[in-house]
């Protein structure tokens, strides 16, 4: 080893020791006898020694060369001064006569000075002269690699992070610079730093980045950082694409290796992306916790830890539920407020939420008095206000929002020609609203909205179709046993009288039709009395009993709207008296899955039949398989089918998976399953 070589461990030790001295001696200089017992006299011989060995290596690290030489002159003499202050110091500190003690503290204070003086032409060495000014070097970021250049954006911050460090205008180790393309293209001491040797050998810089690491010309030198094999390989893909300085990466051959390699440089720029790197991960038991309280809460993806929060169509809102969401307020990114009780009251408590990017207000009661609020969400990207007693004045506050980027107004008190206005000046954002579309195009139809006020019937539902383009057409399909398959133009709301499924799109002269929304509605041909529960629901999710399942109302992909019953970790078997011994050839199971809740759908069904109401007989077993790995919220109906029989009553088992499956985020947690509704036909 040489000496050089101990200078980095050598340079810190008379830095701390000497500054710790000089604090104990301020220390003793205003209290009372007794003085110092000879602590600062012991740091002072330990710090003059460890300024002499510093000064020793830093010399011969120095006579290695590639520093500049007028600043590695400054530092050596200055070092050299400091160290022979530090010594005379000690021998200061140790006299006995009055006027050495004069003199004492002075020299102390000269000695700091060359001491901050030597430290600071060691950093300018080490990291450039303008090291404590210089602007931090900030790495390119790669939105789209195939349209990356390939130095700028890829080479050079390798350079920059692994090499530039010792090959800068002030440190530049065997004369070769690396900081910019002119440094690369000038070479070392040891000549061409990219051109391949003669024999396909490869160029100096690779051959330096290859040797092994114990090798003394292997760079960086051990005890570096070390450049991953990825960046070795995108080094190397380079050169042998001639160094190319202004290609850019789809202009060259790439494998499916480095494909992958280059993928990974790509940075997610959006707002979530942001933001998840600012917040700390959910933990499921947070999840749980909010569900017991009547709050949906979910994570938008495995990878992230961000929330969505599905508060809609409460109308029991309270300050109280805000307060519940507050420990990872920060994590939250979407709410769903729409036709929930909220006011301009209660949506004070919007505030705390900064980080909402997707905010819906959708039939609610708040009012202009309420915009104001929406400043603070610097982060909000679409605003749903539909239904809302807004007008044009809160188009004002809207400005202020850069990154709102939606903003759904119909049926609100919004004049065409301030919405029109608005987003002439405002054309990031894309405006939806009942004015004509030559005013607000878009790219894609929305899908129709779909309106009944029961998806379960007796007799018969009435079903109307909403779009919001003027102009726009809609075209619906009912499918049923009538296998009626004709697209039927809607013009007006109309009856379904047997079990069907409904689906609309809008279409639109030059634009291309919309998704399909679907609906399913279902015909209850049996009356059911009573149903009873041989175990209670939780007590959190337990609707109405019993009577949850008998009511024609299906739930919503909300599972605290009460009307879903919720089991924990437990089956649930029912026993369901009809009015009269009916036949019975059908029945419906409606069922919720939302896996970031535990909330899953049932593994098993089996059907017991009683024509006389006290014996039962078995009719039939489902078994389904688990469910597969999945983060979509989902809504069933499970129809279980079997041969026509006269029935006073039915006993019911559904079987629960009991606990969460092994690809789930907290496997062997207890799950959950969420029911509705039953209808036997």
């Amino acid at each position: 080893m040489q000496l050089g070589n101990l200078h980095p461990l050598f340079v810190h030790l008379p830095i701390g020791i000497l500054v710790l001295a000089f604090l104990m001696e301020l220390y003793y200089a205003k209290k009372p006898a007794p003085k110092d017992n000879g602590t600062i006299l012991f740091a002072l011989g330990i710090g003059a020694l460890s300024a002499l060995f510093s000064v020793a290596s830093g010399w011969f690290l120095g006579e290695n060369g590639g520093y500049d030489e007028v600043l590695l002159s400054r530092h050596k003499w200055i070092a050299i001064a400091f160290a022979v202050g530090a010594l005379l110091l000690f021998f200061l500190k140790k006299s006995t006569h009055a006027k050495t003690q004069k003199v004492y503290l002075p020299a102390f204070v000269l000695v700091l000075v060359l001491l901050t003086l030597t430290g600071h032409y060691g950093g300018s060495l080490t990291h450039g002269e303008d090291f404590l000014f210089q602007e931090k070097y900030t790495e390119p970021i790669i939105e789209n690699v195939d349209e990356a250049k390939v130095y700028a954006e890829i080479i050079q911050p390798i350079l920059q992070k692994k090499c530039v460090s010792c090959h800068n205008s002030s440190k530049a180790k065997g004369g070769l610079l690396l900081a910019s393309k002119n440094d690369l293209l000038t070479g070392g001491d040891s000549g061409s730093l990219l051109d391949a040797e003669e024999g396909g050998k490869p160029s100096l810089l690779m051959h330096r980045l290859y040797l092994p690491i114990a090798e003394k010309e292997h760079m960086p030198p051990k005890g570096k950082v070390q450049l991953t094999s990825d960046e070795m390989l995108l080094l190397e893909w380079w050169m042998k694409n001639e160094n190319c300085f202004d290609c850019i990466t789809k202009d060259l051959l790439v494998d499916d290796k480095l494909d992958g390699i280059l993928a990974s440089l790509e940075k997610d720029t959006s707002l979530h992306a942001l933001i998840a790197e600012k917040v700390d991960e959910v933990p499921a038991e947070y999840l749980v916790s909010l569900a017991k309280q009547n709050i949906s809460a979910q994570l938008l993806s495995e990878e992230v830890p961000l929330l969505s929060v599905n508060l809609s169509h409460r109308k029991d809102l309270t300050e109280e539920d805000f307060e519940l969401l507050k420990e990872f307020k920060e994590n939250i990114v979407e709410m769903n407020l729409g036709y929930a009780n909220l006011d301009n009251v209660l949506g004070k408590q919007l505030k705390k939420f900064k980080h909402l990017t997707k905010l819906q207000l959708q039939r609610t009661q708040i009012t202009n008095d309420f915009v104001n609020i929406l400043e603070s969400l610097e982060y909000l990207e679409s605003l749903n206000l539909y239904g809302t007693e807004l007008d044009d004045s809160a188009l004002e506050v809207f400005k202020k929002l850069e990154n709102l980027k939606s903003l759904y107004v119909w049926q609100t008190k919004m004049s065409k020609e301030a919405l029109a206005k608005f987003e002439s000046q405002n054309n990031t954002v894309m405006v939806q609203s009942q004015v004509a579309d030559s005013v607000f195009a878009s790219s894609t139809l929305s899908p129709p909205t779909i309106l009944a006020d029961k998806e379960i019937f007796i007799d018969s539902v009435e079903v109307s179709i909403e779009q919001y383009f003027d102009g726009a057409k809609v075209y619906y399909i009912t499918e049923n046993s009538k296998n009626d398959t004709v697209p039927k133009e809607y013009t007006k709301p109309f009856y379904l009288k047997e079990t069907s499924t409904l689906r609309a799109y809008t279409t639109l002269d030059g634009w291309e039709p919309s998704e399909v929304s679907t609906g399913d509605f279902l015909k209850s041909r049996v009356e059911v009395t009573n149903v009873s529960l041989a175990r209670s629901p939780h007590p959190k999710y337990k609707g109405k009993g019993g009577k949850t399942l008998m009511d024609l109302k299906r739930g919503t992909t909300n599972f605290v709207d009460g009307n879903w019953l919720g089991f924990e970790s437990e089956h649930m078997t029912a026993t369901i008296e009809f009015k009269d011994q009916t036949m019975i050839s059908n029945v419906s199971v409606g069922s919720l899955s939302i896996p970031n809740n535990w909330i899953f759908f049932p593994v098993g069904y089996t059907v017991w039949g009683s024509t006389d109401g006290d014996s039962f007989t078995k009719i039939k077993t489902v078994k389904l398989p688990i469910q597969r790995p999945s983060v979509i919220i989902e809504r069933k109906a499970y129809n279980i089918d079997f041969d026509p029989i006269a029935l006073k009553k039915v006993k019911l088992l559904v079987e629960s998976p009991l606990k969460n499956p092994d690809w789930h985020a907290v496997p062997g947690g207890n799950s959950f399953i969420f029911l509705d509704e039953l209808v036997f036909n």
